[in-house]
């Protein structure tokens, strides 16, 4: 590869690193069309994956939290975008439930 390869590809990454805010994007590749209750109980929050954007897929990612994983970061798992009829019914649960807590 010459000098002028080796610059044009260079200016390639920067700008797809510039386009993404410093970093590259974790895109899910596949999607579960199930969700187990027990992982929809500890669902922590969620996000939207467009094939729109950078990603290929539509898709919502979820983010878990294991049980007995002290420090550890929550584990992401990709779902099909119909799961969001799941989700939404039990984020609000959860949400009304913690503002309870909180609530003197």
């Amino acid at each position: 590869m010459d000098f002028r390869g080796i610059t044009l590809l260079l200016l390639v990454i920067s700008a797809v690193l510039l386009s993404t805010d410093g970093h590259l994007p974790k895109c899910c590749v596949a999607v579960s069309k199930r969700i187990p209750t027990k992982i929809i109980r500890n669902v922590q929050r969620f996000e939207k994956q467009s094939s729109s954007g950078l990603c290929d897929i539509d898709a919502i990612i979820i983010y878990v939290k294991m049980p007995r994983t002290k420090g550890k970061k929550d584990k992401r798992i990709c779902v099909h975008p119909n799961a969001m009829k799941l989700l939404k019914p039990w984020m609000k649960k959860k949400q009304l439930f913690s503002s309870k807590i909180a609530a003197p």
